[in-house]
């Protein structure tokens, strides 16, 4: 389907590729944030495991479910609305995976989920359910990987699509195993489907901010006023939404003093 013959597909390919890559690198900017959690939360769960203190392992868990949530979300609605503006800015000479970026989106969210479920079973010593499910994923990302890569209307994105998969097959092990051992107290309402609607209105905020600064300014300078105007209209969408109670606040570095300054501003009632 490419004139120019093996040559020519083979330089395709490389290209294909190479926009996968650069997508890689830029959802994985974010999970590093979220992997901070999982590599925090292993010994404060088997700390209070050992003692046999389960409601602190609860909260721990369900905080840390929700902090992922609250952080990772916003960072999938800010790439759907600037996909390839932000590509434009880190690869100039190569702007022209906006859409695996935007699919990709879906890998991120899962990923940064299952450091979480992933952190729960390690701390309770459940070692080799994660690796069990992730060889089973990557059975399957390999066969999908065959069947949707070398379909000419998927092309490159059968790899997105297979790692969407792997990632969900993971989580959905992962979660049934973990649930086994701890019922979570999350409550869908207020640490789900709240931070979705928050992060749905920071994008529709950026994507507009960015349509109105790219009419007066270059696309590097409207990329990073909209990322700031976004960083900033989040956090105040999630103050005045009060995803954050008095005890999440409290859990994060210096929370006594954000609480007590939000008090100040009659953003939060004592």
């Amino acid at each position: 389907m490419i004139e120019g013959g093996k040559a020519a597909l083979e330089a395709k390919a490389m290209e294909l590729s190479g926009l996968l890559s650069k997508v890689v690198t830029i959802i994985h900017l974010p999970l590093a944030i979220t992997g901070a959690f999982c590599t925090a939360l292993v010994p404060a769960i088997s700390s209070a495991i050992s003692v046999k203190d389960y409601d602190s392992v609860n909260k721990r868990l369900s905080f840390s479910f929700f902090a992922s949530i609250l952080i990772i979300m916003p960072c999938a609605a800010g790439l759907l609305a600037l996909a390839k503006p932000i590509l434009q800015l880190i690869y100039p000479a190569a702007s022209n995976g906006d859409i695996i970026l935007m699919y990709s989106t879906i890998t991120m969210i899962f990923v940064s989920l299952n450091y979480v479920v992933e952190g729960g079973l390690y701390g309770f010593g459940k070692v080799h359910i994660p690796a069990i499910a992730l060889a089973i994923g990557s059975v399957v990302k390999l066969i999908m990987n065959i069947v949707l890569i070398s379909n000419p209307n998927i092309n490159i994105l059968g790899a997105v699509f297979s790692a969407i998969a792997s990632q969900i097959i993971l989580f959905v092990i992962c979660m049934y195993y973990l649930n086994k051992e701890i019922k979570l107290k999350m409550n869908l309402k207020d640490h789900v489907l709240k931070p979705i609607i928050a992060s749905g209105i920071m994008g529709v905020i950026v994507y507009f901010a960015y349509r109105l600064l790219i009419t007066q300014v270059g696309n590097s300078i409207s990329t990073i006023i909209s990322i700031f105007i976004g960083m900033i209209s989040y956090v105040l969408i999630v103050l005045l939404m009060k995803l954050l109670t008095k005890e999440d606040i409290y859990m994060v570095p210096f929370g006594t003093k954000i609480y007590s300054l939000l008090v100040k501003l009659r953003i939060y009632k004592e």
